[in-house]
Formats: C-alpha cells, structure tokens, sequence
C-alpha cells in the first residue's frame, strides 16, 4: 500500500538519503568520460560514487556500533626526533643541489606521510598535539623556504609585478600615490605589509616578502587546526591541519607569494571566527575578529574577498536549511543528526542548542556584502570601476563564451592537455597521462575523504549550522573551481579557489577519515589509511602547483622560475632597448617575468613565424630552456601549445646576435 510522502519522510535518514541521491548522480556523471579528456571529468564521478557506496556500506553494515581507532604503541618524541633529522637533512640537501630535485620532493613526501601517520596511529598516551603541530609547521616551513631560497628573483608570476613594481614604488614614494589607477589602490594590504617589513627589518623587499608574508601564510595553518577542534578531538584536528598543509594548493600560494597568498590567510580567520560563532558562546572579541577579518581579506585581494562573501553567505543558507526545512528538530528526518557533542572530544564552549552567532551572521553577512560591494564600486581597473567591469565581464563570457563542455584553457581541466608536442615528435603519451593524473591524485584522495566526511557530519553533530556550512561552502567552492568551467566560464579564476576548497576539505575529510577508522574493522580501516596517508603527501608535494619553480615532470610542466643569467638577461635586454623598438618576442612563461617585473614589454612566439630561415620577429629572445624544457609557445588561430624548438629556429643564420650570456640571446632582423 502506497503511503502519502510525509508520512514516510520522517523516517528516512538525511545522510543516507543524501548518499544514494550521491551514488545515482555519480552513475549518472560517468557517461561523460566519452566527451572530454579532463581528467577531472572522469574521475571526479567515480571517487563521488566509491565515497557514496562505502557510507552507505558502513551504515548498513552496522548502524550504531563504533569500533575503536586502530593505534600502535610508540613514543611521540622519538617520532619528532626523526622527523627533525630528516628535515634537517632535506635543508642540507636542498642547499648543497641549490634546488629541489625529485630525490628532494620523494623525501619531502616521505615526511609527509610519516608526519601524518604518527597523527593517526599513535596511542592516545603518546600523541603531544603539539609535537605534532610543530612537525607539521616544520614540514610546511621547509618544503616552502627551500624552494623559495634557492630560487633566484621569485617563484611565479605575479611576484614579480607586486614587488619590482608595485611595492618599490610605495616604498620610494612613502605613499599609496603609486597605487592610483591600478585595482590594488583600494586592496593595497600586501604591499604595505611587505614595505613596513622591509623597513623595520632593514632587508630587500624580496626578503621581507619571504620573511614576513610568507611566515603569515605558513603560520596560519594553525587557524585550520584551530577550526577542526571545533569538530573533530585533537588527533583528527592535527590530520586536518597535516593534511590542508601539504597540499599543493597552500604549497603553491607559500612560494608564489601575492596577495592571493594574504587574502587566503584572512579567508581562514573568517573561517575559524564564523565556525567559533555557531558553537560557542560569544562576546564582543569574536564578532571583532570576524568584522576586522572581513575588512582586511576586502583590502587585501579581490578574488579572496569573493571567496570569503561565498562562504559566510553559505552560512546563511545552512541556517535556513537547519533551521526551517526541519533537518536538524526531532521532528524532521530521523536519526539525521544530533545536538549532543559528537564523540571524539571537540570544543564545546558551553555552546548550546540555540547558537547565538547564528542571528548575527545574517548581519555579518549584510555588512560583508555591503562593504566588499562598496569598495569594489570605487575600486579602479582599466579606467572604470571593478565592480562594473567585473559585470560586464561575466556578461560577455556568458554570451560569447558559454558552452557544455567548452573547457579550453581552463585550469580546472586537469592539466597536461596543452603538452601534445615536444619538439617534432609526439610526446609520449603514457608520461603525459602519468604527469596529468600524479597532479589529480592528490585532490581526488581529498575529495574521497570530504565526501565521505560530509556525510557523517550531517548525520551527527552537535551544531548543525557549523557542520551543514562546511557542506554548503564546500560545494558552492566546487562549484566555481570546477562546475562554471565546465561550461567554459572561467572568469572567476577557478583555479584560484583550490586553496580555499581545500582548507574546508580538510576539516571535513578528517571526519571522513574518522569514520573510515571506526565504521570498520581495525584491520581493514588500517589498510585503507595508510594507502591515502601515504598516497596524498607523495602527490600534492610533487604536484604541478607545488613545484613551480623546479616541475616534477620538466617535460610536460612549465617552471616558473629563472636562473641568475636569465634574470640578467631580462635587466639588460630592458635597459638596452628604446622603447619605440616595440615588443620583444620570447616564451610564456618568461615573456611575463619580463613584462611583470617591468623590465620590457613583451609577448608570446606564435610558430607560425617560425620557419628556421628567417628571424621570425625583429627582436627574438631565444633562452637554453626552449629546447631543454617546457616553454609554451602560440600557434595557429593563438592556441597554446607545449612545445620544444631549436637555437636555429629562433635566431637563425640570418639574425643579428645583439646580447648573449650564459643562458640566453637577443637576436634581431637586420636593420631593426
């Protein structure tokens, strides 16, 4: 006999209902694969499906027992003395190759991994939450500074604009005049704080970025730890803050060191102030720490502050969820979750059933979009305010651009797809789908656990608004990073989103891993933690966005970073050619250490010029790592491809040799 749906609705489990709507989509998502070669495209509905099906395993399996977490008898400063040793030795490594090679990545892994085992498995008596945290900084120090350090001038694009431009020119005027005109005269907070550091430290502007933003960045991994005790005991919590440290995301954003960088660790004080919020019991500290971290991610980067205004509104919706659909009263679906502290030991704060935070984030929320929008609308960007252009922007992307599939150039694609040519022969395919999947993994082995994760957080917790917002944002963020290029809508910088998702996906994902240690047998959830604790580190430390300056895969990934001969080339070049010359021509991505460190203005070889007679432009940079690496260069109708060429081709026969040094050439038409 067929009952009416309310009268069924009650008894049904949100998160199991939730999990099997999850599986059917995966099913659904997986004939997809036959469209596209994004990587994500094929693996992101088969790591959906697999978390999906084992929740709804592990609750069918056994639907109240919780077995005890698997744990070995060791002692936790034995474990840190190792872990100092071998950190000590990575340094010395680093410093003797004066760069950080395969064998440098594989140990830094190694210590990943070994940090993150020690989290999970220790026993209870012999794990020092802060040992442990001062591992995971140590680590997270390391792998960052002996990159950045060994790396002349900086890693990555942007730094160069932000410090030889933007940052030497506050600190020559002594004012933000320099600024005027440009987007960051209302968003100027990295380029003061590198300055002020410069000034009181009495070192180069490029040191106190290191010295001082970079140290911030690294240091505020401790605002994630400080977020997941919020949900998870402090072993759980140390794993979310091992985990979202060794991700190549944040790896990424502590070598490539902009405003991106600060933006992110403001975006994780208005994590951990909202999170503080819907738990526990608040006073007039919280709220100003919310509000200042608004305000100051607001004048620190645009996109960051987006990201920010996305996850406090994502708050919102869960109150309403929580609140008014009934998902979280007796009375809504049962056994969805509950209002008691979940095992495990998290913060409670005396918090109670009825959040007081939850009210004022509709508040906080207002003022977040208010002031971000007010900025913005007096904010310059090529002659008109930010806000109108970003709309009009994202108006012409939706009418010129949009389509299903259309992924081209987007970074979300998984990578790899643009390296179809080295030299004349084709690449081998079997290193560029080892490279393209080796930079998946890791985010895939994140999802898994976030997945898994969401699902028991929703299923029980003592604050539902806390839990239901790290879903809501998760997914929002996701949906930016992956959902809009799907469609080829990449305005909004998805690649520039990871770092946040990340963050989030770390606090949840050690959830998952929790339940993953306690929903089954010790030996079974043993094996399984292991191969992630090992696989994960491995990958997001030799990831594409963890090795800007050295690439794992030197074939198919570019480097962004340049060797001493090739920054001198840069100066000289800038300070020998009149600027009536007109551009010089050079690979991406060094024409953009050229254009954005000032020193000329430059633009990208198109092959289609090129044909190993004649000079293919009147001036040509020609550099070693063009027929040693992986420069990108355009071609026909301006794709970009990944592509080797020879000295000949470049400065062939014909040209004029007007400037060499080691590593790079200068070669003009005659009589240019």
């Amino acid at each position: 006999m067929n009952r009416h749906p309310t009268t069924w609705l009650p008894e049904t489990r949100f998160d199991v209902v939730v999990a099997a709507v999850g599986l059917v989509v995966a099913v659904g998502l997986l004939p997809l694969a036959v469209l596209t070669s994004s990587v994500y495209v094929r693996t992101v509905p088969v790591v959906l499906g697999a978390a999906c099906g084992i929740y709804l395993f592990s609750v069918h399996r056994d639907d109240d027992a919780e077995r005890r977490q698997p744990t070995v008898d060791a002692s936790g400063v034995a474990a840190a003395e190792l872990t100092a040793i071998a950190l000590i030795a990575i340094v010395t490594w680093a410093a003797l190759a004066g760069t950080r090679t395969l064998g440098i990545l594989l140990a830094s892994g190694a210590v990943g991994a070994f940090v993150l085992l020690q989290t999970v498995f220790l026993a209870d008596d012999a794990l020092d939450e802060r040992l442990v945290l001062a591992q995971i900084l140590a680590h997270a120090f390391v792998v960052r500074f002996t990159g950045l350090f060994t790396t002349p001038g900086f890693v990555g694009v942007d730094s160069w604009e932000h410090v030889t431009q933007y940052a030497a020119a506050v600190q020559a005027a002594d004012s933000l005049a320099p600024l005027a005109g440009a987007k960051y005269f209302f968003a100027p907070v990295h380029h003061l704080v590198t300055v002020v550091g410069s000034d009181l430290l009495g070192v180069s502007l490029r040191l106190s970025l290191y010295l001082v933003v970079g140290s911030v960045v690294v240091l505020s991994v401790v605002l994630v730890y400080g977020t997941a005790r919020y949900f998870v005991d402090a072993r759980w919590a140390l794993v979310a803050t091992g985990a979202f440290a060794t991700t190549d995301q944040a790896i990424r954003w502590g070598m490539h060191v902009i405003p991106t960088s600060l933006g992110l660790v403001f975006f994780l004080a208005v994590v951990f102030a909202v999170t503080r919020l819907l738990h526990a019991q608040t006073g007039y500290a919280d709220w100003a720490l919310l509000t200042g971290s608004i305000v100051a991610v607001t004048l620190t980067h645009q996109v960051s502050a987006f990201v920010s205004l996305v996850f406090v509104g994502s708050a919102v919706v869960a109150q309403l969820v929580v609140g008014r659909v009934g998902w979280a009263s007796p009375a809504g679906l049962a056994g969805s979750m509950s209002l008691d502290a979940e095992s495990g030991d998290p913060i409670t704060d005396g918090a109670s059933r009825t959040t007081p935070g939850v009210v004022g984030l509709h508040r906080a929320f207002g003022f977040h979009l208010l002031f971000t929008g007010a900025v913005w609308a007096v904010t310059p960007w090529g002659g008109e305010p930010f806000l109108t252009r970003m709309v009009g922007i994202v108006a012409l992307t939706i009418r010129t651009s949009a389509g299903f599939l259309n992924l081209a150039g987007s970074e979300a694609g998984g990578g790899g797809g643009a390296a179809a040519t080295v030299g004349t022969e084709t690449a081998s395919e079997l290193m560029i789908r080892v490279a393209t999947y080796v930079d998946a993994v890791g985010f895939l082995v994140l999802l898994f656990a976030a997945v898994l994760g969401g699902l028991a957080l929703v299923r029980r917790h003592r604050s539902p608004q806390a839990a239901h917002t790290l879903v809501v944002a998760i997914g929002a963020m996701l949906f930016f990073s992956l959902g809009l290029p799907l469609f080829g809508i990449r305005t909004f910088l998805p690649g520039r989103w990871f770092a946040f998702a990340y963050a989030l996906m770390a606090v949840v994902g050690a959830v998952g891993l929790r339940h993953l240690g306690t929903a089954f047998s010790a030996r079974a959830a043993a094996a399984v933690l292991v191969v992630l604790l090992l696989v994960f580190p491995f990958a997001m430390v030799a990831g594409q966005k963890a090795t800007l300056d050295d690439p794992t895969f030197d074939d198919q990934w570019s480097q962004y970073a340049y060797s001493e001969s090739e920054i001198a080339a840069m100066g000289t070049i800038g300070e020998t050619t009149p600027e009536s010359a007109g551009a010089v021509f050079t690979d991406h991505p060094w024409r953009t250490a050229f254009k954005s460190s000032g020193a000329y203005f430059s633009d990208t070889i198109n092959l289609t010029r090129v044909d190993g007679t004649d000079p293919p432009y009147d001036r040509v940079v020609y550099r070693d790592y063009q027929s040693t690496g992986a420069p990108k260069f355009t071609t026909t109708g301006g794709a970009v491809v990944t592509r080797r060429v020879t000295h000949d081709q470049i400065c062939p026969a014909a040209s004029n040799r007007v400037y060499e040094n080691q590593n790079a050439e200068l070669c003009t038409r005659p009589g240019a």
